[in-house]
């Protein structure tokens, strides 16, 4: 049994250090690569593309506003392309791959595709949430950086470059915010199936599943405004049951229970390593509540991980 246990420990041992080793390559020739990342105006976006223009990248940096295509401009050096892309809008995707097209080389690829544009807008629970509210969560979060995907295809695949598809903890256990999580599993299963697809391509798709952030996305008193305003369209005889609920998420929310981290290189260090090492990850998972409670919850029996999640609910 020993000899069992010692021999198994020496296996885990050597894979760990092997795969540390194995991630640690990079590929090379930074200032003759393209990367395309989207959701730009602030937060991980911002944060990546200033990151990799300092590794010597060409970016194209998608911005919804003009703010957030200025503070590039004015922030960041010629390498990156700043442009205004809504990724719900088919014709502002199709600018944007026209915009792409006209700044490359000849016969030039595309090495990086990195969907990162994102919403989340409330976090209420499902018999408060409208169709139109999924429609709303799903046209950024899951048909949007569909439609970047399959836009963009063919320069990745002439690039042999990668594809980063930006996902959270609550695409892998859905328990709370119904809206945003339909959405992340979505893009989950897009992704898996995606990777699959090309493994025979030379392209290389990264899932990275964050815990809690805090960025610009939502606030806390954008949370709890979300929950009041969802609370009161409802019946009175509805609001009866859910009363205590709503009552208790408020307190957590106010106690910040599980604080957000405020390090935002964590989810731009998964970017880049999945950008520049040349065995990148399948999943990235930065964030302690990601890595080490939510993920590890996902993979519990479903029977102990409701009780778990119903104690905490309580």
């Amino acid at each position: 049994m020993i000899c069992i246990v010692t021999v198994f420990i020496l296996t885990a041992i050597t894979y760990y250090i092997f795969d540390y080793l194995l991630r640690r390559l990079k590929v090379g020739g930074f200032h003759n690569r393209h990367v395309l990342v989207t959701g730009c105006d602030s937060g991980f976006g911002q944060r990546t593309v200033i990151r990799l223009d300092n590794l010597g990248f060409k970016v194209f940096a998608g911005c919804l506003t003009e703010d957030g295509r200025h503070y590039l401009s004015q922030n960041c050096s010629k390498n990156v392309v700043p442009f205004l892309l809504d990724v719900r809008s088919n014709e502002s995707i199709q600018s944007a791959l026209d915009l792409v097209k006209q700044n490359l080389p000849e016969n030039t690829g595309l090495w990086g595709l990195v969907n990162n544009a994102g919403i989340l807008f409330t976090m209420a629970p499902t018999e408060f949430c409208t169709k139109s509210e999924y429609q709303k969560s799903m046209d950024v979060n899951l048909f949007g950086l569909i439609e970047m995907t399959r836009s963009f295809l063919p320069l990745i695949r002439k690039g042999q470059g990668r594809i980063i598809n930006t996902t959270s903890w609550a695409g892998r256990l859905a328990c709370m915010a119904p809206v945003y999580a339909l959405s992340k599993y979505g893009v989950e299963a897009y992704s898996d199936i995606l990777r699959r697809e090309m493994y025979t391509t030379g392209i290389k798709v990264s899932i990275v599943e964050p815990g809690a952030f805090t960025t610009s996305i939502i606030t806390r008193k954008q949370m709890l405004e979300s929950v009041h305003k969802a609370f009161a369209r409802i019946p009175e005889d509805i609001q009866s049951v859910y009363k205590v609920f709503v009552e208790n998420f408020m307190s957590r929310i106010l106690l910040d229970v599980v604080p957000p981290s405020s390090n935002l290189d964590l989810v731009v260090d998964a970017y880049i390593h999945g950008l520049t090492s040349r065995f990148p990850r399948t999943r990235y998972t930065p964030g302690n509540d990601s890595k080490f409670l939510y993920i590890p919850l996902s993979y519990l029996p479903t029977g102990l991980a409701d009780w778990i999640l119903k104690y905490n609910l309580k």
